[in-house]
This record gives structure tokens, C-alpha cells and sequence, in this order.
């Protein structure tokens, strides 16, 4: 076997199968991510240093590595080196070869603070007494979350400003908190006292009320959200998108919380995996979406974004197979890790990751050929879910399938074999990816046969 093989064999593994230690996926991401931070910290601004200080300190100190390893694959702490692409050029070139996002904005000089919300964590982690300012910087949703805490601030849009992409300045004295939108010196949007603070971002308190909360800015009402576990999992459920005055967000939380119990029970070697590299679920409750929808994002890898669509009579339009989406996000979020992986190694799968096929009647619109090349390992994921809730006649689900598990199964069957042919067709394959489509069709093959066996006994 080629050192190619071995190593892309080492990445992709089968679904249900994790390595743990210093071959496993998240061990190999964390190293890169590390590397990462160190070149965007090389020829940096003085305020681009200044910001990363916190955390450059605390990855050369004496924190176990294992508590290293979970910040640097943190989904914050990865969206934040995102986000930090335009003040570094070896960012830049890492940002694009790993995402689909073509335009490049002038970077807003607020955004040096990307990662406050992860120096701030750190520092107060470190010494409860510290006292100073902080900058922070909202993310898309117009949220600042924290990555040891369940707890997040949101500022909802207003009138002139969108909520994203906001400079938020955070004071702390030896009693108080002062929350401020960017360099502002007049009235805070929120002031806390101290204590209240650090329960929230250093204890992760879920018992905080607003008692003794001030919000002296009339224009600017923040929200402070609490994600909360998904069953008896340590997977959180962050209701970001579901509009408020109905039950919707915990009528949502409730039925995620099923499909991952159900996950656990009827595919347990999965439920392994997915709880070891999904951190969060985002609920969301898109207009006039007709069933459940999926999705991620590679500047956010271990979280996935599910949307739950309502009927007038406030009752969930569900597909009864929805729970293969849960595979499919946690194979992609694998993709974004081995992408990272390989670009730290000088490697990747393909030349043209940024070129587009032309429409794919399948998709009814292009695909990035990034995205091409993950199709067969994303849909063996779903693929493999399905077989294991089929031959567990899908006994943890909180609804019953009476049928259609066979046409899902051939078409996900027929969507890999299709993708084989529009890679051959489209991918410029470099010898590592030679590999890894060879182990793609190796993999296919061995759930083919299981499919083949899963569908006549069924």
C-alpha cells in the first residue's frame, strides 16, 4: 500500500470508526490549527498581535494538551481564524482553498477582535480578578459566543446597522461589567455587576437572572441566550433562527433531542462519531420551508444548522428520513477537518477545488468541485445511517416508517455513483486524491454489498 493510501485511509475512515490519540482526526486538525494561528501572527499588525496575545499565551503555557486540542478545534475559535483571513495572507490562502466563498470584501479593521470572544474566555479563566477592556466582534448572526460557554449575546439588527460583523467593547472593573457597542465611551447597552459575568462566561451558570442588570442604550436591547444539551449528550441545541411569541424553539429542541437518542440507539458506532465532532445544533425555522433541511458550514466545522418548518396548525413537517441529515452534516464537517489537515501537509485532494461543474440536473444548480469531491464520503454517511435504523426497524424514532427506505437507500446509492462519474469528469485529481477516490469506491463498495443484504432480509 502507497504512502498515499495510508494516509488518506488514516483520515477517511469508515463510517462508525474513530481513532482517538495522535492519529485521530481532531488530534491531526488541532495541530494545524495551531500552525495556522502561529502564521497569522507572523508580520501581523501591532492590533492584530495585541489581540492574539491572550491566547498565544495560553497555547505555549502549561495547559494539558487535551485542553489545548479542544480549543483549537473549537468551532468559534476556527470561525474566528476565518474571520481573520484579510490581516493575514497565509490565512487567506488557507480560507480559500478550504471554503466556496469567492468575494473578499474590505476587511473591517474591527475585525482584529474575532477572537476576543476566546482571548476574553481565556484571560478570565486564567485570573478571575482581571480587570481592563476587551474587544469582541459580532459573528454573521450578530452574535458574541464564548467556546467553554453555553451562554451568548445577541444584538438584533436595527434600522442602520446589521447585525453582523459589529465592534463590541466589554469593560470590566473590580465590580462591574460594561458592554458597549464598538469604541464608544457614552451609555452602555448592558451593564452587569462582575459577578454576574463570571458565572456566565468563566462558570457557565445557568441560574443568571437579569435583576440586577441595567440597559442604559435604548437603541440597542441585547438578548443573552443559553444553549442547552440535547438529551443526555453533550451536544448543545442553540435555537438561533426560530422566531419568538410561540413554542416553536422547544417543540424544535425536543425533536432533535429524539433523533439523536434515536441515533444513539439504532446506530450506535455513528452516535460515537457524531458526538465526537458535533459540538452544536443551530435551530432554525426557515419561511416556507416545507420539511426539515440541513446544513454546515466549513468556517464552522462541529456545528450544524437544521430547519424545522410548521403547518398553520403549529404541527412539524417532517420527513421521515431526516435523521440521515444528521450523517450527512458530520461527513461534511469530517471533510472540513481533513481539508484543513491536508493543507497544513502541502496537500489536497484536487488543483481545481475552485472551479464549478456546469448545473447538475440532480442539484438543479452548479457545484464547486470542493464540494464534488465530498459527495461520496458525506452520503455513505447517510447511507450507513439508513441501513442501521432499517435493520433496527427505526425503533428509535418518535414516528413510524412504513415504507420508502428502499428508494432513499438506491438514491443515495445512485448520488455516489453518480458522483464518481462527475468527478472523473470534472476533479483534477492530485496523487493524494487518486488515493482517496480509490478508497472512496472501496468504501462504497463494502456498503453496497451491506445494502444488497440489508434490503433482502428486510
Amino acid at each position: 500500500m502507497s504512502d498515499a493510501q495510508t494516509f488518506v485511509r488514516s483520515l477517511y475512515t469508515a463510517p462508525g470508526r474513530v481513532v482517538a490519540g495522535r492519529d485521530g482526526l481532531l488530534d491531526r486538525a488541532a495541530a494545524a490549527h495551531a500552525t495556522l494561528f502561529a502564521l497569522a501572527r507572523t508580520r501581523a499588525g501591532p492590533s492584530l498581535l495585541q489581540a492574539l496575545a491572550p491566547i498565544d499565551a495560553y497555547l505555549s503555557g502549561p495547559s494539558p494538551p487535551a485542553e489545548k486540542r479542544r480549543l483549537l478545534c473549537h468551532p468559534l475559535f476556527i470561525e474566528g481564524l476565518h474571520a481573520l483571513a484579510p490581516f493575514s495572507a497565509e490565512l487567506q490562502r488557507w480560507h480559500d482553498r478550504v471554503t466556496s466563498c469567492p468575494h473578499r470584501p474590505p476587511p473591517d479593521p474591527a475585525a482584529v477582535a474575532s477572537l476576543g470572544n476566546v482571548a476574553l474566555e481565556i484571560r478570565l479563566r486564567a485570573d478571575r480578578t482581571w480587570s481592563g477592556r476587551c474587544d469582541l466582534y459580532t459573528d454573521v448572526l450578530g452574535r458574541i459566543g464564548f467556546p467553554f460557554c453555553d451562554w451568548s449575546v445577541y444584538l438584533p439588527a436595527d434600522r442602520d446597522q446589521l447585525p453582523a460583523g459589529r465592534a463590541v467593547s466589554l469593560m470590566l472593573d473590580p465590580s462591574r461589567a460594561f458592554w458597549r457597542l464598538g469604541g464608544r465611551t457614552d451609555d452602555p447597552f448592558l451593564i452587569m455587576p462582575r459577578n454576574d459575568c463570571l458565572r456566565m462566561l468563566v462558570d457557565n451558570d445557568g441560574t443568571l437572572d437579569n435583576r440586577n442588570w441595567t440597559f442604559p442604550d435604548a437603541a440597542v436591547r441585547p438578548k443573552l441566550v443559553r444553549a442547552c444539551r440535547l438529551g443526555r449528550s453533550a451536544i448543545r441545541y442553540d435555537p438561533v433562527g426560530i422566531p419568538t411569541g410561540t413554542a416553536h424553539a422547544g417543540i424544535t429542541g425536543g425533536l432533535l433531542a429524539r433523533i439523536v437518542e434515536a441515533i444513539r440507539r439504532d446506530s450506535p458506532a455513528i452516535y460515537r462519531e457524531f458526538r465526537h465532532y458535533i459540538r452544536a445544533i443551530r435551530g432554525f425555522e426557515f419561511p416556507r420551508a416545507k420539511a426539515v433541511a440541513s446544513f454546515s458550514d466549513p468556517t464552522l466545522p462541529g456545528v450544524m444548522g437544521v430547519s424545522v418548518a410548521y403547518s398553520d396548525a403549529d404541527e412539524p413537517c417532517l420527513d421521515p428520513f431526516c435523521f440521515t441529515w444528521f450523517g450527512h452534516e458530520m461527513g461534511h464537517t469530517k471533510d472540513y477537518l481533513c481539508d484543513t489537515i491536508l493543507y497544513a501537509r502541502g496537500e489536497s485532494l484536487v488543483t481545481n477545488c475552485g472551479e464549478w461543474t456546469a448545473p447538475i440536473p440532480r442539484y438543479g444548480r452548479p457545484l464547486s468541485i470542493r464540494t464534488l469531491i465530498q459527495i461520496p464520503y458525506v452520503h455513505l454517511y447517510e447511507w450507513t445511517l439508513l441501513m442501521d435504523f432499517w435493520q433496527a426497524n427505526f425503533r428509535g424514532l418518535p414516528w413510524a416508517v412504513t415504507g420508502g427506505a428502499a428508494e432513499v437507500g438506491n438514491d443515495c446509492a445512485a448520488e455516489i455513483e453518480e458522483s464518481f462519474d462527475l468527478i472523473d469528469a470534472h476533479a483534477d485529481l492530485t496523487p493524494v486524491g487518486v488515493a482517496a477516490v480509490r478508497h472512496f469506491h472501496e468504501l462504497y463498495a463494502e456498503a453496497n454489498d451491506r445494502w444488497q443484504t440489508v434490503r433482502t432480509l428486510a
